[in-house]
């Protein structure tokens, strides 16, 4: 212990490279562990509405997410931009808010405002979340952007371009019976042919759901996100079947037109790899024999071209394909 009259040597730490962050735990978003730490217990409030549902599946060296918060100078600051160069990413809106990633050391950190932590969705989606999917991006899964849902054992992967609704197709044939898997975004995992997690403890909906399902009426609509506005809804409060993870059975590609008749159309291999190929972004090239080898085994699936104007005849006509076909 230091004398009465020791000289204390301030610490030169302009990188808060050993800033303290006294809240630290460990959860597991898709079942995958890491360690969150931060110098703001808001974080880890929001952290916990995030992943405390989800529980320990992969015995993997735990992923790091630091997270420091600062008092900072302004209002909420703009969606941010992402861009990488081999194992690093980083996600930048402004100088006082920004990420940074890196796939080697499974480690990624945040430096973030007051201001955005208040906003616990936009926080969530742009920052803590999201470094938090890369990782996983990076190391475990491939992320395709489609619904997931299971009838009879058989996975059905919903894809589609943002508003032809998948969303609103998975929660209506959830509410039919069907097992739901994810809303809009599902992960194969690497090594496991065509296995796909989800995130089946949040659906998030556009402002237009509750006119389509009477029991999302009073829900308020949330931050926009991806130029979209967003209600999240925990699935619990749901009368949904949920998993956290299914084999793909069928994939079937969504095209929603008002007014058109619903039809299912067969596609070849070729023309699913192509458009699946198209979707997958391009990462450390390190990865990419991994990646390629998810999205062709999902291509080893009977494939689907669906056209429909309304969810009321698409069903049946999904039902019909799962139950003529078994889980393939």
């Amino acid at each position: 212990m230091p004398g009465a009259n020791a000289v204390v040597t301030p610490v030169n730490d302009p990188l808060r490279f050993d800033a303290p962050l006294p809240y630290v735990r460990r959860y597991y978003p898709y079942g995958f562990p890491v360690d969150i730490a931060s110098d703001a217990r808001e974080v880890m409030e929001l952290a916990r509405e995030s992943w405390a549902i989800y529980g320990a599946r992969f015995d993997e060296t735990p992923m790091r997410v630091h997270v420091f918060v600062s008092e900072g100078s302004g209002g909420l600051p703009p969606a941010p931009v992402l861009r990488g160069q081999r194992h690093l990413l980083n996600w930048v809106s402004d100088q006082e808010n920004f990420s940074v990633c890196d796939r080697l050391q499974r480690f990624a950190y945040c430096h973030v405002t007051r201001a955005t932590v208040a906003d616990g969705i936009f926080f969530r989606w742009h920052f803590l979340d999201a470094v938090i999917y890369m990782l996983l991006e990076l190391n475990y899964i491939t992320s395709l952007h489609a619904a997931c849902i299971a009838l009879d054992g058989a996975g059905v992967l919903l894809h589609g371009e943002s508003g032809v609704g998948k969303s609103t197709l998975a929660y209506a044939c959830a509410r039919r019976g069907w097992t739901y898997i994810s809303d809009d975004s599902s992960s194969l995992l690497w090594g496991r042919e065509r296995s796909v997690i989800g995130e089946p403890h949040h659906f998030r909906f556009r402002e237009e759901a509750p006119g389509i399902f009477p029991e999302l009426r009073g829900l308020t609509v949330g931050r926009q996100l991806d130029h979209k506005p967003t209600i999240e809804v925990l699935t619990a409060d749901l009368a949904i079947r949920t998993a956290p993870e299914c084999r793909v059975s069928y994939m079937v590609f969504v095209d929603r037109r008002p007014g058109s008749r619903a039809t299912l159309a067969p596609i070849g291999k070729a023309e699913v790899l192509e458009r699946l190929q198209r979707e997958v972004p391009v990462f450390d090239p390190a990865l990419d024999a991994q990646r390629r080898a998810a999205v062709e085994s999902i291509a080893e699936a009977p494939a689907f071209a669906l056209l429909y104007g309304s969810f009321e005849e698409a069903i049946p006509l999904l039902e019909q394909m799962v139950r003529a076909g078994g889980a393939a």
